[in-house]
């Protein structure tokens, strides 16, 4: 999840040097018309699908696990069509913990703001709704060919060449908690079998848990249309819930700072190597 922050962080690249462009742009090149930043991210993204289009028969498909830059996905492909699968963030959470080590706080507020990410892009781009469709994780696990028909249709596809069985019976890969080898996640396939239950994960939190959970992203779970019971907060675990909020925010910031000064000392490093590889040079040369 880490290395796919990493490449999302790409599009804000990107997007800096459509700016740079613009910035640098002299009057003897040509009126910068108003359009012209956004024709050039569609042709950065035309570029791009290019790359990955190695076969031309075939469908182009992407995907990432991140919601980042979301907003941007018609600047770079205004002819694509957007799938956005939304998961239970319960789920999530414990799947994220179970296979990336992360705390339970820094899982349900990653799950949080990327809920509320789609929620602003449902709002910015409802002019486009024939462009874009949410699917639910676990509608498609509950009744597979009924929700693919549905996208097929939306992509233009045809669902006569499908094969639904297969799709009920593909393999499972990289499941937190299904098939795991001396208890770590792989990327084997594993055929699937009655202990395959991906919606179930979080069934056997403690109150407590979901308790934390519904004070941190509560709101966008039933959002999304998710059986969330509201919970009511005494002043005494409301003030435990804020104490707790300040804490992991301190937290937080620690280790932002520890790796920030990692990364200098790091960067320092290679930086002096460097030098001293061009000085031995430089005397050798001499």
């Amino acid at each position: 999840h880490c290395a796919a922050e990493r490449k999302a962080r790409a599009g804000d690249h990107l997007v800096a040097f459509g700016d740079a462009v613009r910035s640098i742009w002299d009057p003897r090149w040509g009126t910068f018309g108003p359009d012209l930043r956004e024709r050039l991210l569609a042709g950065i993204g035309e570029g791009l699908v290019s790359f990955l289009w190695s076969d031309r028969s075939r469908r182009l498909i992407t995907k990432s696990p991140s919601v980042r830059n979301l907003d941007r996905f018609f600047s770079f492909f205004p002819q694509a069509r957007l799938l956005i699968l939304v998961r239970d963030g319960r789920s999530v959470v414990q799947s994220a913990m179970d296979t990336f080590g992360w705390s339970f706080d820094r899982a349900s507020r990653g799950w949080a703001e990327g809920a509320r990410t789609i929620r602003r892009f449902q709002q910015t781009e409802s002019a486009k709704v024939d462009r874009w469709r949410i699917v639910r994780y676990e509608d498609l696990v509950d009744d597979p060919e009924r929700q693919l028909r549905t996208l097929f249709e939306f992509v233009g596809l045809d669902a006569a060449r499908y094969d639904f069985e297969a799709a009920r019976n593909l393999p499972v890969r990289g499941s937190s908690a299904f098939g795991r080898e001396k208890g770590e996640v792989h990327w084997t396939t594993v055929p699937k079998n009655e202990q395959f239950a991906p919606k179930e994960r979080w069934r056997s939190w403690p109150p407590s848990r979901l308790e934390r959970f519904h004070w941190i992203a509560g709101r966008e779970l039933a959002d999304f249309g998710y059986d969330a019971a509201p919970v009511r907060f005494s002043d005494a675990r409301r003030a435990e819930h804020m104490a707790r909020d300040w804490w992991e925010r301190a937290a937080t910031a620690a280790r932002y700072g520890v790796y920030r000064a990692r990364m200098r000392v790091a960067l320092r490093s290679r930086m002096a190597t460097a030098f001293e590889r061009l000085r031995s040079r430089q005397r050798t040369v001499a």
